[in-house]
C-alpha cells in the first residue's frame, strides 16, 4: 500500500464493495493526484462517515486547487475541509487584565464585544417616530425591552446624497447607544470632494454622537452598484475617510466586504490610513441563494469569519456590521427556530474564544421575506418574531464579554476574559469554566468530568460554561476532562487538564 494510503489508516466497518471502490480512488490519486480526485474521495469518505480522512481530502484538494491557480476551487475544498473539522478547547474565565490603551482604534473596547441590530422593520415594535425624510423607525429602548439587553449599536442604511440621518442619531444618544451608518452610493462618481460631503461630516461632528460609518459595503459582490472597479472604489473611501477624519472626530470609518467572494476582498482595502474597523456581513440559511440545490445548514458561522479576521485583525478592530440567523424560508416555510438558536449559539461562543479581535456584532433583526427588496425576500432574521431565537439570544448576550455601551472618552472593557485552561492552573475559588467546541455534528454530546465525576452533559450549543466550586471537589490535583461524541455515541474528542484546587 502506497504512502497516501497510509494516512487513511483510520476506518470504519464500511461496506467491502465501497471499500474496494476507495482503495481504487487511493490508488488513482496516486498517479493522478489532482484536485478533482482529492474532492471525489473526500465525498467518498464523507459518505462513509470517515470524517477525519474527508478533512484530509479536502484540504489537500485545496492545497492543489490553489497551487493551480484556482483560487475559487480552492476556497470551497478549504470550507467542505471546515465542514468536517473537529476542535474541543476549554476555557477558564479570569478577571480581565489591565489592558493598554494606547494603539487602540477609536472607540476600540480594551477588551470585550459591542452588542448591536437593525431594528427598523421589527414588526413586533409599535413604538415609532418620524425622521426627516418622513420615514418611520422604531424605537431602540422598546427593543431592548424585548431582548432583555441594552444594545451598545443600532445601524440604519442611507442612500449617498441624502442628509445626515440627524432624528436617528439623536435617538441613539438619546438611548446611550452609538450609530452605525451604511452609507450607499448609487454610482462611485457621485462620491466627490464637494458641499454635500463636507456638510455629511460637519453634521457627524455636530451631533456629538459616536458614529461608525460603514461606506458602500459588500464591495466584492456583484450585486452592489460600486463592484468593479476596485481602484476607483479605494479613491472614493479614502476620500471620504480623509474628510471624515479632519473634519468629524466622533466618527469611525468601517470598510466592510462580504465573506463572499474572498478572493477579491483584498482588491478593494484601502489601506490601514483610512480604514479604522475592518467589517464584515455574514448570514447562516438553510439555502444558498434559496436553492434545495445549494443546501448550507451544515455552515458554521465561526468558519465564515476565518477568512477576513486572518487578513486584518492585526491592522484594525474587527466589526460583524450584519449577523443573522434565519428560522424560516420562503422556499419551502418551515420553521426552523432550533437551526437560528444553533448558528447563533456557534457565532457568539466562537467571539471570546476564537475571534477576540471581533469588537463588534450587529443582529440584523427583519423578516426578509416581508420587507426585503424583490428578489432578496428569502429568509425570516426577526428577533422577535421567533421566542425561542429571542431566549437564546437573551441568554448568550448576559455573558459580560458583550457590551452595552460605546463610552463617549476612553475605552470600554469587559470585566472578565476567556482563557484557555492549561495544565497547572490553580483553582481556589468557585470559577467559570466553558469550551470552544465545533464537530461535523450540529449538536454534539459535550462532557464536563472532575476527577471522572460527570459535572455537565448537554447537547445544547454555544460556550458549554459551568462554574467550578472548589468546596465540591476535594482539594490537591485534579483531572478536569473535556468530553464530546457525535450523535451517534462516537467519541470525537478527549481533552484533558491537570490543574490544583485549593
Amino acid at each position: 500500500m502506497g504512502a497516501f494510503a497510509v494516512m487513511h489508516a483510520r476506518r470504519h466497518a464500511v461496506p467491502k464493495g465501497r471499500l474496494a471502490e476507495r482503495s481504487a480512488l487511493e490508488h488513482l490519486i496516486e498517479r493522478e493526484p489532482t484536485g478533482a480526485n482529492y474532492t471525489l474521495l473526500g465525498n467518498m469518505n464523507a459518505e462513509l462517515k470517515d470524517y477525519e480522512s474527508a478533512r484530509h481530502d479536502y484540504l489537500l484538494a485545496s492545497v492543489v486547487y490553489t497551487s493551480k491557480g484556482l483560487t475559487a476551487e480552492g476556497y470551497v475544498a478549504k470550507r467542505l475541509a471546515q465542514r468536517y473539522e473537529t476542535q474541543a478547547i476549554p476555557f477558564i474565565h479570569e478577571p480581565t487584565a489591565e489592558k493598554p490603551q494606547e494603539g487602540l482604534a477609536k472607540y476600540e473596547p480594551a477588551y470585550g464585544c459591542y452588542t448591536g441590530a437593525f431594528i427598523d422593520h421589527e414588526d413586533s415594535i409599535r413604538g415609532t417616530y418620524r425622521d426627516e425624510y418622513g420615514e418611520w423607525r422604531r424605537d431602540a429602548s422598546a427593543f431592548n425591552h424585548f431582548t432583555n439587553t441594552h444594545h451598545a449599536i443600532f445601524f440604519m442604511y442611507l442612500g449617498y446624497g441624502r442628509s445626515f440621518p440627524a432624528a436617528f442619531v439623536r435617538h441613539m444618544n438619546d438611548n446611550g447607544a452609538a450609530a452605525q451608518i451604511a452609507l450607499e452610493p448609487a454610482h462611485l462618481s457621485d462620491v466627490r470632494d464637494d458641499a454635500y460631503l463636507h456638510r455629511l461630516a460637519y453634521d457627524a461632528r455636530a451631533s456629538k454622537t459616536p458614529i461608525f460609518l460603514r461606506f458602500a459595503s459588500e464591495m466584492n459582490g456583484d450585486w452592489t452598484p460600486y463592484h468593479g472597479d476596485p481602484e476607483l472604489y479605494k479613491e472614493k473611501f479614502r476620500l471620504v475617510a480623509r474628510v471624515m477624519h479632519e473634519e468629524a472626530p466622533n466618527v469611525a470609518m468601517v470598510w466592510c466586504p462580504f465573506e463572499t467572494p474572498t478572493r477579491l476582498i483584498p482588491d478593494y482595502y484601502p489601506g490601514p490610513e483610512s480604514v479604522d474597523w475592518a467589517g464584515i456581513n455574514i448570514y447562516s440559511v438553510p439555502y444558498w441563494d434559496n436553492s434545495a440545490k445549494h443546501p448550507a445548514s451544515w455552515r458554521n458561522p465561526a468558519d465564515q469569519l476565518r477568512y477576513v479576521y486572518g487578513l486584518y485583525a492585526t491592522k484594525h478592530p474587527i466589526m460583524i456590521c450584519e449577523y443573522a440567523a434565519s428560522h424560516r424560508s420562503s422556499l419551502d416555510g418551515a420553521l426552523r427556530s432550533e437551526f437560528a438558536q444553533t448558528k447563533m449559539s456557534e457565532l457568539y461562543a466562537a467571539l471570546p474564544r476564537l475571534y477576540p479581535r471581533v469588537k463588534a456584532v450587529c443582529w440584523l433583526s427583519m423578516n426578509a421575506i416581508k420587507h426585503a427588496v424583490p428578489g432578496r425576500q428569502l429568509n425570516d432574521y426577526s428577533l422577535l418574531g421567533d421566542e425561542g431565537a429571542r431566549k437564546r439570544y437573551e441568554r448568550l448576550l448576559r455573558d459580560p464579554y458583550f457590551l452595552s455601551k460605546v463610552p463617549r472618552q476612553g475605552h470600554a472593557s469587559a470585566p472578565q476574559e476567556a482563557l484557555a485552561l492549561k495544565d497547572g492552573a490553580i483553582i481556589d475559588r468557585p470559577t467559570s469554566l466553558s469550551a470552544w467546541v465545533k464537530t461535523y455534528d450540529d449538536a454534539p454530546r459535550v462532557t464536563w468530568l472532575v476527577n471522572g465525576e460527570v459535572r455537565v452533559d448537554s447537547t445544547l450549543p454555544g460556550p458549554h460554561r459551568w462554574v467550578l466550586d472548589p468546596k465540591t471537589t476535594v482539594s490537591g490535583p485534579t483531572k478536569i476532562e473535556l468530553v464530546v461524541q457525535d450523535a451517534e455515541g462516537r467519541k470525537v474528542a478527549d481533552v484533558t487538564r491537570n490543574v490544583t484546587i485549593n
